[in-house]
């Protein structure tokens, strides 16, 4: 699936995403005409959301057949209509970190290079940023002013994932990037699928690592090197991971088994 437009111009609405999910779950092979009757809109509409679908790591579409993911059971599971803060932590974490062949690249590069805690920006400079970064992308300068509209209206709309606070708008065409810190089980959750991910033969890494390579919790949460480290200090008190404060700043993974055992926690707790 393409790393640009892949929305088709439809903006991500729960609702609708969460009433295909449970449509394809039932039928992994849902013709396109079945699941925008599931979804109570037109088929063309459908196309835009099967690639919300895929970029939020709910599952997949290939050769006519749906594949639901294993993040993509486990919400079915506990979550099918995409309300709780776990699963809208899950999409926002799976859109910004996705493989390769699943990247929506303006999202990617947005919260892994632009955005820092407390930076205020404009759209334009949005776009102009993403147009530069992105220009070696294969025919994606011509996407990238859609998918910056898109990016905006996700994480300001409620009815998208506007309700975890990540941007704020502070004035017309003025925005300010918020970081945040949820509940520790869904840091839990994207902290060591993303450390088996990325670094699946190092059990320790570096405490600046966690903060500012992409992907890791401090990229995804946007949060300062205080957060991660106060974050670290709760995981440790829990028996999941080491820290030494000394030069090089270890941090050393106890935790080995599948992180989705968190984000299941995170809705038991509820």
């Amino acid at each position: 699936m393409r790393d640009f437009k892949f929305h088709n111009n439809f903006t991500l609405n729960r609702e609708r995403l969460s009433a295909m999910l449970r449509c394809v779950v039932q039928d992994r092979t849902a013709s396109r005409e079945a699941v925008a009757a599931a979804m109570g809109v037109n088929p063309y509409m459908v196309e835009g959301f099967r690639g919300w679908l895929c970029k939020t790591g709910l599952g997949r579409f290939e050769r006519k057949t749906y594949t639901i993911a294993e993040f993509g059971n486990a919400v079915a599971h506990y979550d099918p209509y995409l309300e709780q803060p776990g699963t809208l932590w899950g999409l926002h974490y799976h859109l910004v970190a996705s493989q390769q062949e699943e990247r929506a690249a303006v999202w990617h590069s947005f919260f892994n290079e632009f955005a820092t805690p407390g930076k205020s920006f404009t759209s334009t400079e949005m776009k102009a940023y993403m147009e530069r970064t992105l220009a070696h992308t294969a025919n994606s300068l011509g996407y990238v002013p859609d998918d910056c509209k898109e990016f905006l209206k996700c994480y300001v709309r409620s009815e998208a994932l506007g309700s975890l606070g990540l941007l704020h708008s502070s004035k017309k065409d003025t925005y300010e990037v918020v970081g945040t810190q949820p509940d520790i089980s869904i840091v839990a959750y994207v902290l060591f699928d993303s450390w088996q991910r990325r670094f699946p033969t190092f059990d320790t890494l570096r405490l600046t690592q966690l903060c500012e390579e992409p992907e890791m919790i401090g990229r995804i949460f946007v949060m300062g090197r205080t957060q991660v480290r106060q974050t670290v200090g709760m995981l440790q008190s829990k028996g999941l991971l080491t820290f030494a404060d000394t030069q090089h700043e270890p941090v050393t993974r106890r935790f080995h088994d599948n992180p989705l055992a968190f984000l299941a926690h995170s809705y038991q707790s509820l």
